[in-house]
C-alpha cells in the first residue's frame, strides 16, 4: 500500500492562511511548537502539522461583556464599588436614551 503524500505549505503559505506574518511560523518552528521539514533554502510545514499547531494553541472565547460595561471601565476613575459601577451605567443608558430621542 503506497503511502499518500499531503502537499506542503511555504511559511508565507502558512501565514496567510494563519494571518499571520511569517516571522510567527517561523519563531514557532524555532521553538519547536510547529512541526517542518527544512532543506537548504526551503522551509516546509504539512497542513496536518499546521492543524495540530492551530489546535494546540486554540484559546477558546471568554464570555462577551456588555458594552455598556467597557464604556463605564474605560469611562473614568473609579473606587471599584458596585453603587458607583450602577450609577455610572445608569448615566450612560440616560445619555443613550437622550441621544435617540434626539
Amino acid at each position: 500500500m503506497s503511502k499518500v503524500i499531503t502537499p506542503l505549505l511555504t511559511v508565507s503559505r502558512a501565514a496567510a492562511i494563519m494571518q499571520c506574518h511569517p516571522e510567527t511560523i517561523r519563531r514557532a518552528i524555532r521553538n519547536g511548537r510547529l512541526a517542518a521539514y527544512r532543506r537548504p533554502g526551503c522551509t516546509r510545514i504539512s497542513e496536518t502539522d499546521l492543524k495540530a499547531y492551530l489546535d494546540t494553541y486554540h484559546c477558546p472565547a471568554t464570555e462577551m461583556t456588555s458594552p455598556i460595561w467597557n464604556y463605564v471601565a474605560a469611562s473614568g476613575p473609579s473606587s471599584g464599588g458596585r453603587a458607583e459601577s450602577v450609577t455610572a451605567a445608569l448615566q450612560v443608558a440616560r445619555m443613550k436614551r437622550s441621544l435617540v430621542g434626539s
